[in-house]
């Protein structure tokens, strides 16, 4: 067997045995594994003849000139088909009969390329948080050509020896080199990387900002100062800002992300639909009751949230006048949310 670094030894080599019988026996190979040609790659078939129309044949191979043959099972026509690589390295002749004589044919050897397999090199670190990436690298030197895979699919091919892993799955990596292009070594073990949490963002929907369910801690900011006691999924805001909200996410990492800012306006209609068509009678409450007056009996849906974002009441309407009954709430301040066609809008209510 041969490595990289090492040369030919021999090109064509021929029995020691001196003819003996009257007809040709020189064997030939394609591809021609003279003149320097007998490194081949591991996967190369070649193929053996010897002249036709003999007695018979039995083609044989040692791994020394002269050193001591064993049988090619079966072997028994005038050519012979090999893998390289089932053998490595090896002498081929064949042994041939004709008319009551036989002789071995010349020796033809072969050897095969031998590269380093590749292995992975990575931070010992496998476990990420969303949005973290870690680079993966062929650890040696030498191959061409690169094929990265994530769970047994390809994720990047190339001469690229590195990949940039942002998800969780079990990375291995191929390679080829220059000689054999088409041979595709494996590293064998897969690494496998871990991802904790997921994206962060945030949604509106009625005036309430909503973010993933799926964290195991929240909290609110507003202007980058935390809005003390809002720690759910979702919050209803009562001014005008940039808000932003921090998840904490619980698995193999412990990790905490945060959105990005996102612009509430609390001022969403017109001042005059807010002064004239559709406003509270009282924001403080009358009788445990609040008035909301709908000049132009305009469909509106309202909900009112406490201050830990639960929903104590949500209603559809058209009435001119709308009676809110906070009979059962506890004392304290609350938000009302209207939506109509025109727009939407937030209420401070106090029981």
């Amino acid at each position: 067997m041969k490595t990289l670094l090492l040369f030919t030894l021999l090109f064509l080599t021929g029995n020691v045995i001196s003819a003996q019988c009257s007809f040709d026996s020189t064997i030939t190979s394609i591809p021609d594994l003279s003149g320097g040609n007998q490194v081949q790659c591991s996967d190369q078939v070649i193929v053996f003849t010897a002249p036709a129309g003999y007695d018979s044949y039995q083609w044989k191979y040692t791994f020394s000139s002269g050193g001591s043959p064993t049988n090619f099972p079966g072997e028994t026509s005038n050519t012979l088909s090999i893998v390289a690589g089932d053998l490595g390295f090896a002498y081929v002749f064949v042994t041939i009969t004709d008319n009551g004589c036989t002789e071995d044919s010349n020796e033809i050897m072969f050897d095969t390329w031998i590269f380093l397999s590749p292995a992975i090199s990575h931070s010992s670190d496998t476990d990420l948080c969303f949005g973290e990436t870690s680079i993966i690298s062929n650890a040696f030197g030498g191959p061409q050509n690169f094929r990265w895979y994530k769970d047994g699919v390809i994720v990047q091919e190339g001469t690229q020896d590195f990949y940039v892993v942002s998800e969780a799955g079990s990375y291995i990596l191929e390679v080829s080199y220059p000689q054999c292009p088409n041979q595709w070594l494996s590293s064998g073990v897969p690494v496998p990387f871990t991802v904790t949490g997921e994206a962060v963002t945030i949604t509106e929907t009625d005036g309430t900002l909503f973010t993933t369910e799926n964290g195991t801690n929240y909290q609110w900011f507003l202007e980058g100062v935390e809005i003390a006691g809002e720690n759910t999924f979702f919050y209803t805001p009562i001014t005008t800002g940039n808000y932003t909200v921090e998840v904490t996410f619980q698995g193999v990492e412990t990790c905490i992300l945060i959105s990005d800012i996102y612009f509430f306006d609390i001022l969403s209609l017109e001042d005059d639909i807010f002064n004239s068509v559709v406003y509270f009678e009282n924001t403080v409450a009358k009788k445990a009751q609040f008035l909301l007056h709908n000049k132009t009996n305009l469909a509106i849906k309202y909900s009112v949230f406490d201050l830990s974002g639960k929903k104590v009441i949500s209603a559809s309407s058209n009435a001119s006048a709308i009676i809110i009954a906070a009979d059962s709430w506890k004392n304290g301040l609350y938000i009302c949310n209207i939506t109509s066609a025109l727009g939407n809008m937030h209420i401070k209510l106090v029981k």
